[in-house]
């Protein structure tokens, strides 16, 4: 049979190809369980606890459930530093562009596996010169040159859905890529929020601990003009001193602090800490409660989490692999195509006679692999078990959280309310007890207890006042506020479109 002779004519042989497929694809089916979202598991009101704290926080703080409030909650602070160090991280964190890579990665596994659908081509050409000794085959033997120039076509039918599952599984992965690229940005600011606020509290704590330093020094410089004329004793003066010497020893650990959170500043947004000093380095003042703080219901907070829409979409993506590995226990159908041109004299190879084919369906499929097959389709269904597990710890996690935040804030509140209170107290004591030193109607040990007194006061003030706007920041990110920064040009050029 020369190289031109097809095995039967093309038409036949392209009808029943058409039937064979058509026959296929009619009896195909999708192997594995359809996926179904879980029920919405939230309680109808927070706990006790938690809303008797939310009672709390009304009566001395407006509650506001605007939605876009709590989107953009770093504004409710009304700091320009701030508003910009948020733009600064959605554009610069490093977390972020990796966040966002895996999303260009999850569409590009995407695109391989709707690829599967569709048939593939390859080309080959090949020029080679043969010898063969004679009788082989009936020949004579000697060499010759063989060249080749065709293609090899393949179209696998997806008959039980494994190339189905696969792209439902793609599509959940990227959809939990982009829900996890927003949860990240959710930590990620309020990461900012909580450092940027800790900064300006130490800050500030370090303006009260030079101001106490100019305290002691006065009372030291006081006490050693009495111990010169003899209304002081030298222990008084050695009290005096070392009071001083505490107070500037302060110092160093609330420097220390300063730096470490500017540095933490600096690498959320992307940059090394010399970036920064000019925004951070300068004493601003302490970040101020917003007027209002927001409220929502435990449905409201699972629907507004990115944390629990990943944890979900990760669910439907592994529920999808159970169908792939159930669809890899089947036969599968391929229809093939092989044709090209076959000469041993290159100057004929494209010439009619040199062309030849070959078509037909192939079936193939497993008969025994040791239980390998079998064993994939359990540990798709343990891994999917496994997701629905962490989707149900994440949500408890984030009802925690809430939970947490409102009933942390609501005792600080009262905390802090008696801080101040105490303050006020220790400045009215100190105030008194220097006057009457100065006088001679008080002794030292009474001006230091006083100094003491007034010394921790004033920073319990500052680190309550710090811990409000914490608490406050865990609220919001508890709600699921500000995942919405930088949405439109970060998560849909990263994101895109899936294709069809």
């Amino acid at each position: 049979m020369s190289a031109s002779t097809p095995l039967f004519p093309l038409p036949r042989r392209a009808r029943l190809l058409a039937a064979t497929a058509a026959l296929a694809l009619t009896a195909a089916c999708t192997l594995g369980p359809d996926y179904q979202p879980p029920a919405a598991d939230a309680p109808a009101s927070w706990s006790a606890t938690a809303t008797q704290a939310t009672a709390q926080v009304a009566d001395k703080t407006q509650v506001n459930t605007d939605p876009t409030m709590l989107a953009h909650w770093w504004t409710e602070f009304r700091d320009p530093t701030l508003d910009k160090l948020v733009a600064d991280v959605v554009a610069g964190n490093l977390d972020l562009k990796v966040a966002e890579q895996r999303i260009l990665s999850a569409r590009a596994q995407r695109q391989q596996a709707a690829a599967a659908q569709y048939p593939s081509v390859k080309g080959e050409s090949a020029a080679m010169r043969n010898r063969l000794p004679p009788g082989a085959t009936g020949s004579l033997g000697g060499t010759s040159n063989i060249f080749l120039a065709g293609f090899d076509a393949s179209w696998e039918l997806d008959l039980f859905g494994g190339t189905r599952r696969s792209i439902e599984a793609a599509d959940a992965n990227i959809e939990a890529g982009i829900e996890n690229r927003r949860s990240l940005v959710m930590s990620m600011l309020a990461e900012l929020g909580t450092d940027y606020a800790a900064l300006r509290s130490v800050q500030a704590r370090i303006v009260i601990a030079n101001e106490n330093v100019r305290l002691s020094q006065e009372t030291r410089d006081l006490t050693a003009a009495k111990y010169k004329v003899g209304l002081a004793t030298e222990l008084q003066l050695a009290e005096a001193d070392g009071q001083l010497e505490q107070q500037k020893a302060v110092l160093p650990s609330l420097a220390t602090q300063a730096a470490q959170r500017a540095h933490a500043i600096a690498t959320l947004t992307g940059r090394t800490p010399a970036d920064v000093d000019s925004l951070l380095t300068t004493a601003g003042p302490e970040v101020p409660l917003p007027p209002t703080l927001p409220a929502n219901l435990p449905s409201e907070v699972v629907r507004a989490r990115p944390d629990i829409r990943a944890a979900e979409r990760t669910m439907a993506a592994t529920n999808a692999q159970i169908g792939v590995k159930e669809a890899a226990r089947f036969p599968k159908l391929s229809l093939g195509l092989i044709g090209g041109f076959l000469n041993p004299d290159i100057g004929k190879l494209l010439q009619g006679d040199s062309f030849g084919w070959s078509v037909g369906p192939t079936l193939s499929g497993p008969i025994y692999d040791g239980g390998r097959l079998k064993a994939g389709v359990k540990d798709a269904e343990a891994q999917a078990e496994e997701a629905r597990l962490t989707y149900r710890k994440t949500v408890l996690t984030a009802f925690q959280e809430v939970e947490d935040a409102l009933v942390a804030y609501a005792n600080e509140r009262q905390r802090n309310e008696t801080l101040h209170r105490a303050l006020d107290a220790a400045q009215r004591a100190q105030d008194r007890a220097r006057s009457q030193y100065r006088a001679g109607l008080a002794d030292f040990l009474t001006v230091l207890d006083a100094d003491r007194t007034l010394a921790t006061s004033k920073d319990a003030v500052a680190q309550s006042d710090y811990a409000l706007v914490q608490q406050t920041i865990a609220l919001y990110k508890a709600l699921g506020g500000g995942w919405q920064a930088g949405e439109t040009t970060a998560v849909a050029g990263a994101a895109g479109t899936p294709p069809a």
